[in-house]
């Protein structure tokens, strides 16, 4: 565990927040309320897009808290536009940049305790390596995927953001 991961979990979330842009555009061209994307599924019993994007900017809050031994900021989870959602993201990232020199040396002593978890928690390696890092990229791709079933121009490059290429 390193600045790296706080580093890609911004550029991600950067990227994620684009990819919104995009779909505020789409849908202006398009004459529909933005806000209409908030309730795209995949399939019935899946957790709306604005959750999808939610969970994405939590996993990634909880893993850089845990890891740095840090308190987990409460942001809240009740959006009610696509503008509450982006602003949603930027404060996520104002987090993780505030960690980016944090010392993650003692990251697997960590504790998360999952609201979701019945009071039961995971160490630090469990929430960097085998829950946050996966739930991230899940969810990352499920908002993605979500606005592109929805007609949003988006590419492998919207995702991916720019690259270092020498």
């Amino acid at each position: 565990m390193n600045r790296d991961i706080t580093a890609q979990f911004i550029k991600m979330l950067t990227n994620l927040d684009q990819c919104l842009a995009k779909a505020e555009a789409h849908a202006e061209a398009k004459k529909f309320n933005v806000d209409n994307f908030f309730n795209e599924r995949l399939i019935v019993d899946m957790l709306p897009f604005s959750k999808q994007v939610l969970i994405c900017c939590d996993s990634a809050r909880a893993v850089i808290a845990t890891a740095s031994h840090s308190e987990l900021p409460a942001m809240g989870d009740d959006p009610k536009t696509m503008a509450d959602l982006r602003a949603h993201i930027q404060r996520s990232i104002a987090f993780l940049q505030s960690k980016l020199e944090a010392d993650f040396s003692q990251y697997a002593s960590g504790q998360y305790f999952p609201y979701w978890a019945g009071g039961k928690s995971m160490d630090g390696h469990t929430c960097v390596h085998e829950y946050g890092i996966p739930n991230f990229y899940f969810h990352l791709t499920m908002a993605y995927a979500l606005l592109r079933q929805a007609g949003v121009n988006l590419g492998k490059g919207d995702y991916l953001g720019g690259l270092n290429l020498r």
